[in-house]
């Protein structure tokens, strides 16, 4: 709540986004709970990257978490809370920073940032590959989901290999548009759409429209959840929200124990592919 008090009050930043972005980062570097802070660039701009490794003793990856439209790498509702409770089920976390607009921009102009998103997303997969991670999962909220997808379906190379999209909705305002349901057509990967049964309305309508849209796609990977009880930004059920996407992963991208150094040293070379998770 005091951040987004924070940001709600800071000064407009002008008519530069990078101004505004930067005052957002400079806050969360002081902020951010249990975060390593890395800052990935792309053509030579840089952007916030809140890292978090792993804990316990079995890994499955690592995830690329993306936040809603006007939001930041840490935000309160949705974001921080899954960001710092999947490293606790075996997958770290890499929350960035997605483009942000001056407060005084139309909010429509959002459209022209999701190929600036793409490259930052994939600059964020290769941080991680970087990190010798292999495994690496998207999961978006909101209009995180929509830059997650608007991500995919530009790949031409397989460098994720799952994707949540989480309270995915069409976006008519946007200039330029974009079409949810021609994107998830596109998609091969595994994809979990999950969304709340008090969620937006639009969220809800169109959920048999990205259920056909997958179908279209004949993505036999495809699932789409409903969480009964919850809203837009899964409030009080944070928690079961991280158990579900994590409950899907096992199933798509199941975790292994990771091996000492002295266990490998002592096991067969033939079972260290499937043991060893980078």
């Amino acid at each position: 709540a005091i951040l987004v008090c924070y940001f709600s009050s800071l000064s407009h930043a002008g008519s530069l986004d990078s101004n505004w972005e930067k005052q957002v980062a400079e806050k969360l570097e002081t902020s951010a709970e249990a975060t390593e802070i890395e800052y990935l660039t792309v053509n030579g701009r840089s952007f916030l990257g809140l890292y978090t490794e792993l804990s316990g003793d079995v890994a499955s990856g690592a995830v690329i978490v993306l936040h809603g439209m006007g939001g930041h790498a840490d935000w309160p509702k949705t974001i921080s809370p899954l960001r710092l409770a999947l490293p606790k089920q075996g997958w770290s976390t890499l929350s960035i920073q997605l483009p942000l607009l001056a407060i005084e921009t139309p909010i429509e102009n959002y459209g022209k940032t999701l190929d600036a998103a793409s490259a930052r997303i994939d600059a964020a997969v290769s941080f991680l590959r970087s990190r010798k991670f292999h495994n690496i999962v998207i999961v978006g909220h909101s209009f995180g989901a929509a830059s997650a997808l608007h991500y995919l379906s530009r790949q031409q190379d397989r460098k994720v290999q799952a994707v949540v999209v989480i309270s995915l909705q069409e976006y008519p305002f946007l200039k330029p548009p974009i079409n949810t349901l021609k994107l998830i057509e596109k998609i091969q990967i595994p994809l979990l759409d999950i969304y709340g049964s008090r969620d937006y309305r639009k969220v809800i309508e169109q959920a048999p429209d990205r259920r056909l849209a997958a179908k279209k796609a004949n993505n036999r990977l495809y699932t789409q959840f409903e969480i009964e009880a919850a809203d837009h930004y899964f409030s009080k059920l944070e928690d079961v929200l991280a158990r579900r996407i994590r409950g899907w992963l096992d199933k798509v991208a199941p975790a292994v124990s990771i091996k000492t150094s002295e266990e490998l040293d002592s096991s067969n070379p033939d079972d260290e592919q499937e043991d060893v998770v980078e």
